[in-house]
């Protein structure tokens, strides 16, 4: 009866883990209008500081991005990182940091996100840029295009979860034999 009970209390806190989180729409966290926008070459889709739910990204493209600031920076220095789901960490996408009179910035960024890293999960982009005029930070929600199985990872993690499944079901089997 204790082996029904842990095994219960398994089931449902595997069901509790796997309800999926809800998308975070974006985030631009100002004082006076900095402003940040970006352009998939390969769709033209254009997501800004002001987008809302999870947008769907491929897995590689190229993407033409601007940033402003409202007063000129002076010293300045940020970072635009990628929070991959774990156990990946974090990716460093661009960083910057120096002196300027300059109140916009744009440019043109290549990615190749590995195979590894799964699609259809949430990844967030954030950026963050200090100046002394103070600081602009924002966030947005990016899923790759694609299914969760789609990466090698996923069927790794599977036939883990199964071989471990069948080392206890091989383990509990004793524990139910039948005394004459």
């Amino acid at each position: 009866m204790r082996l029904v009970r842990w095994c219960a209390a398994g089931a449902v806190l595997g069901c509790l883990l796997m309800v999926p989180s809800r998308p975070v729409s974006a985030e631009l966290t100002n004082d006076d209008g900095c402003t940040a926008s970006a352009t998939w070459a390969s769709s033209g889709m254009v997501v800004d500081a002001t987008q809302t739910g999870t947008v769907i990204i491929p897995r590689a493209d190229t993407v033409q991005w601007t940033g402003s600031v409202p007063a000129a920076p002076g010293d300045y220095q940020g970072s635009v990182t990628i929070r991959l789901p774990k156990p990946f960490g974090e990716l460093v996408i661009d960083e910057w940091s120096g002196t300027s009179v300059t109140t916009s910035n744009q440019g043109v960024e290549e990615y190749d996100l590995p195979a590894f890293v799964p699609a259809g999960v949430p990844i967030t982009l954030y950026g963050r840029h200090v100046d002394a005029n103070g600081v602009c930070a924002g966030r947005v929600t990016l899923q790759i295009d694609g299914s969760p199985m789609s990466s090698p990872i996923t069927w790794v993690a599977l036939g883990g979860t199964a071989l471990t499944g069948a080392a206890v079901v091989a383990l509990a089997r004793p524990m139910f034999r039948r005394v004459v």
